[in-house]
């Protein structure tokens, strides 16, 4: 197995880094991780582990970070899913020199899952198989969902929101002008008001409405992508016991990854 560190160029000249992870014999074919809101592909145990498993089936990939997030350039501020979607774009034209040519997958978790929707109708002919990792599709409903939880914990930190329950508190007008405010604060960064003026009112589930090379794996016990937020029915999936978000203890890999490896080969 070897691994370099590669860059690449988004359209606003900023370099873009990512891990790739070839084996140490010929490539059978190639996967591609995306990561979620804020997280970064290159260093997430979920994928380091991921990608060592299949290095070791000959499979070539490529963990790469957007901007503003990890190794890459560029201010986080600015993101938005049609940008990393360009991104991802640029991300498969760096691979595909690298893999010359073969076949290759897709592992999404969570926002990743949007970023390929974004794309997919560009490169559904290109993707052989697709993992998505407690995919967020539903945006629209789920900003709704965290705009309420947020309001909740600092206005009344005593009432449990739930995805069952969190329409009785919501307010649109509240949140549309939420919505529109520069310099919101996430758990590290500042972002800007497009991120959520575009994402608002999609629901990418309908992107992967046919199914049969998708793999869903989803945590029973995720709160902050329930999976009663998904408006799709996937014909191959995994429920993780016990399993939260982000899906890498130990015991909740243990139940989904060595699956994941076996049909990504199949």
């Amino acid at each position: 197995m070897h691994t370099k560190l590669i860059e690449f160029q988004n359209t606003k000249d900023q370099n873009l880094r990512g891990i790739l992870t070839l084996p140490s014999d010929e490539i059978k074919k190639g996967v591609i991780c995306l990561h979620g809101f804020e997280r970064c592909a290159t260093t997430e145990k979920k994928f380091k582990e991921f990608v060592d498993r299949l290095a070791e089936e000959m499979i070539a990939t490529l963990r790469f970070d957007f901007s503003g997030c990890g190794l890459s350039d560029g201010d986080f501020k600015f993101t938005t899913i049609e940008k990393q979607g360009e991104e991802f774009f640029y991300a498969i034209k760096k691979f595909e020199e690298k893999i010359e040519n073969h076949e290759f997958s897709v592992i999404a978790h969570s926002l990743g899952a949007c970023v390929l929707a974004n794309q997919i109708e560009n490169i559904r002919e290109k993707i052989k198989k697709i993992i998505l990792i407690a995919p967020a599709l539903n945006q629209k409903n789920l900003l709704r969902y965290w705009f309420v939880a947020s309001q909740m914990k600092r206005s009344n930190p005593n009432v449990e929101i739930t995805w069952d329950n969190y329409k009785n508190y919501f307010n649109e007008e509240e949140f549309q002008k939420d919505c529109a405010k520069n310099d919101k604060m996430t758990k590290t960064n500042y972002i800007n008001s497009e991120y959520f003026l575009s994402g608002k009112d999609f629901d990418f589930s309908d992107r992967f409405q046919e199914n049969n090379n998708v793999l869903h794996v989803h945590g029973d016990k995720d709160l902050v992508v329930p999976i009663k937020s998904l408006n799709v029915e996937f014909k191959n999936q995994i429920i993780i016991e016990n399993g939260d978000h982000d899906l890498e203890k130990p015991n909740q890999m243990e139940q989904w990854m060595q699956k994941g490896v076996d049909f990504l080969l199949e």
